[in-house]
């Protein structure tokens, strides 16, 4: 049975990437991200090993412990890969013992098990300060793999049911994209508290030191006490872990042998309402309805939701690790929104991948090209546009930069509008991927896959160099004269304006001689 899975997982695999050519791509720049990454695991690994090899079990133990931990969150977020679900078995007469051993082997298959695979391999280098060390980290690497992926495989079982509503699902995701994003505002706390103590070398000694006896890094603890000579802590270490295995593998079974016989079904859907304000406010033509729709996807489409939230958080979210950082200078926090165009880019170039099949609609009931771009246009700009005027006004309020606004406001306004034109232009060659609406924001195609990395490179040198007179005109306005930043907001709208016209027209004429092709391209599952 085991042989039987991880042959069916190589079948996916390897049909996966002859379905398509962006499939192709992907896998080149996700090979040659893992080879970056593992460069840098491999560099830091011969660093400790040469510079501080006293600082090697310490480093290892939280090293090992992020990754056992980064396993089950991303189990959380990406709701790990359901393509060899329990439920796919539940018609067979097979019990959850034969499945697990397979199941194992065939996540393991995947790019994070290998990768992760490899990263604990180049570990080692770092281990052979000690040769008793290495010996037992090498014995331990398997055990910290089962423990990763058992980790992840019993989170995201233990929340299967849960996240199966789709109320559950949206307000999980709203709450994980919150703490993403402010994530880095929460590890400059941390690094600043750790800063302020009388020894940080002491606090990071303290909380390997407790990590080293816990499920997280007990795999890693066992060479960390061999290479101090404690065989005592050894061997406590040793069965924690192994113990952490057998009940994870327990706990993974009684799982799969509850849903093998009450599989976990996904429910929840949209409700229909009539027509509220936007409806009645936006006119009765193709670009009015299409911006409707989009308007009150903002709301009820959690895909389209975090984005909105995103664009608004983030660059107030920079604001917060400036302040925390010891102070925040009001010219250089002026230009903080100017991030929030990133946030546009991708949601311009990804609006026809969000519909996925109901795009449909747009083919078969003769919408014009010029038509979809202005609406999608429209209906996120009366979302996205309020929201970078509220952030510029925050900005100038926790600052008391109130002199810079004009300039800020020019500078984020324009380069908005530039990466709105850039992206409804390119999204029509490029239309990239996205998540279907019942697998929530962070599934499969949430990042846009190959096309949108693609695309990126086109649109963001296009979009830098388009927009370039406002922010320069606002960079001279905040550092040298004050009015060219009134003279900034003009011209990064007229320049916007410019920018959004050639898009829906750039973008609508390729939709107009191409729908069938994108339309085959955003519904696809490959």
């Amino acid at each position: 049975m085991a042989a039987l899975l991880v042959g069916l997982r190589l079948r996916q695999l390897g049909r996966s990437l002859t379905r398509s050519r962006w499939h192709v791509v992907g896998l080149i720049f996700g090979v040659l991200g893992a080879f970056w990454v593992l460069g840098l695991v491999g560099v830091g690994a011969v660093g400790l090993r040469v510079g501080a090899p006293q600082l090697v079990p310490l480093v290892l133990v939280l090293v090992t412990s992020v990754a056992v931990l980064g396993w089950a969150v991303g189990a959380i977020l990406t709701s790990a890969d359901e393509s060899l679900a329990p439920e796919r078995f539940a018609l067979l007469p097979v019990r959850a013992g034969r499945l697990l051993p397979g199941l194992a082997l065939a996540q393991l298959l995947g790019v994070g098990g290998i990768s992760t695979a490899l990263s604990l391999a180049l570990l080692l280098i770092a281990w052979s300060a000690s040769i008793p060390a290495l010996v037992a980290a090498v014995v331990m690497l398997p055990v910290t793999l089962l423990t990763c992926v058992l980790g992840a495989r019993v989170v995201s079982g233990a929340l299967a049911r849960t996240l199966a509503s789709r109320r559950s699902r949206d307000l999980t995701a709203v709450v994980l994209m919150l703490l993403l994003i402010s994530s880095g505002l929460v590890l400059n706390l941390g690094v600043q508290a750790v800063a302020t103590s009388s020894s940080v070398q002491a606090v990071l000694e303290t909380v390997s030191a407790v990590l080293a006896w816990t499920p997280l890094g007990a795999t890693a603890g066992v060479p960390a006490a061999v290479a101090t000579g404690d065989w005592l802590a050894a061997g406590i270490r040793l069965v924690v872990a192994l113990g952490t295995v057998a009940m994870l593998w327990w706990a993974w079974g009684a799982q799969l042998a509850a849903r093998l016989v009450s599989p976990v079904q996904a429910s929840g859907g949209g409700s229909v309402h009539s027509g509220g304000i936007v409806d009645r406010l936006l006119p009765a033509t193709p670009v009015g309805a299409i911006a409707a729709r989009g308007v009150r996807f903002q709301r009820r489409d959690p895909r389209h939701l975090l984005n909105a939230i995103a664009t608004l958080v983030l660059p107030l979210i920079l604001v917060g690790t400036q302040l925390v950082s010891g102070g925040l200078d009001a010219r250089f926090a002026t230009f903080l929104p100017l991030v929030m165009a990133l946030m546009v880019l991708q949601i311009a170039q990804l609006s026809l991948a969000y519909d996925k099949d109901a795009l449909a609609l747009h083919v078969l009931s003769g919408v014009s090209g010029r038509a979809d771009r202005a609406g999608r246009l429209l209906g996120a700009g009366i979302v996205i546009l309020p929201m970078i005027v509220l952030a510029s006004v925050l900005v100038a309020a926790f600052t008391g930069g109130w002199a810079l606004l004009p300039a800020g406001l020019g500078a984020a306004l324009g380069a908005a509008l530039v990466a709105a034109g850039t992206g409804s232009a390119v999204g029509a060659f490029l239309p990239g991927r996205a998540p279907a609406p019942e697998d929530g924001p962070f599934g499969r195609g949430s990042s846009g896959g190959a096309q949108s990395l693609v695309a990126l490179a086109i649109m963001a040198p296009v979009a830098i160099v388009a927009s370039a007179p406002a922010v320069a005109l606002a960079i001279l306005g905040v550092v040298w004269m004050p009015w060219l930043g009134w003279l900034a907001l003009p011209v990064g709208l007229g320049i916007g304006a410019l920018a959004v016209w050639l898009g829906i027209r750039i973008g609508g004429d390729r939709l107009d001689r191409a729908w069938p092709e994108v339309l085959a391209a955003v519904s696809s599952d490959d």
